[in-house]
């Protein structure tokens, strides 16, 4: 638990000694620089001077004297006021960006992703701003661990058809899956299969498939074992691709 919070708080900007010394006077209450120093394992030689920066940083009160204590604010007032703080400036943020209309060239339809944090990130998105239905095809259970909290909200809103390739063992309490009928895993297979021959990428593996409102498509996979990810913003081709899904596809 406490690692867990120490990683939190660098996350949030935090240094991994004011961490350690947050997390520490949070437990103490009040205490002295030694005291701290010997609960978070901070060096004597830093403790000083990472007490002062969280106090500068409106975290920590100071209490001089022989000795010096040093108080931990109320946590849930600080980070309640900062995350208002935050909130409202990503809202102010927003409405600028939305304001911007630079001349750019068209946006091109198909583009590619290769942070594994950004691919989830976009299938997360494509999920909560989907309309009418959602298609999603996986081959490799983790991939849909990500998105079954955005999904299972989805599904109450939407049509929602998940698909495995029959003989795969995925069980997320809370959604439907079905296993592909024989004509459509037989077409994906057959696509992969000449994908690697026609565009000599062999090493390309696909673990998720998803069309949104049969407007954009997403694939997700692995190349050369690194996670890499295409998105389609085509209707026409989307379009196409969800007619000849629900031709060979009962379950959609």
């Amino acid at each position: 638990m406490l690692e867990k919070l120490v990683e939190d708080l660098k996350n949030y900007g935090f240094t991994e000694y004011e961490s350690k010394a947050y997390v520490a006077l949070v437990g103490l209450g009040t205490a002295t620089a030694r005291e701290v120093c010997e609960i978070s394992g901070v060096p004597q030689g830093r403790i000083y001077t990472v007490l002062n920066t969280l106090s500068d940083k409106g975290f920590v009160s100071i209490q001089e004297g022989v000795p010096t204590f040093y108080l931990a604010e109320n946590p849930a007032g600080i980070f309640t006021s900062i995350k208002e703080e935050y909130c409202s400036s990503i809202d102010e943020m927003i409405k600028s960006l939305k304001k911007l209309n630079y001349e750019a060239k068209p946006q091109s339809p198909f583009w590619s992703i290769h942070s594994e944090k950004s691919i989830v990130t976009r299938e997360k998105v494509m999920i909560r701003y989907a309309k009418h239905d959602i298609i999603i095809i996986i081959k490799d259970p983790s991939s849909l661990r990500p998105l079954v909290k955005d999904l299972k909200a989805a599904k109450k809103q939407l049509d929602l058809t998940i698909l495995v390739y029959e003989g795969s063992e995925v069980k997320c309490p809370g959604l439907k899956i079905e296993n592909m009928s024989s004509g459509l895993s037989g077409l994906f297979i057959e696509m992969e299969d000449e994908f690697g021959q026609v565009m000599k990428d062999s090493e390309w593996s696909t673990e998720l498939f998803m069309l949104v409102d049969g407007m954009t498509a997403f694939t997700s996979g692995y190349r050369a074992g690194r996670k890499s990810a295409t998105v389609i913003k085509w209707p026409p081709i989307c379009f196409m691709m969800k007619r000849l899904i629900k031709m060979l596809e009962p379950n959609v």
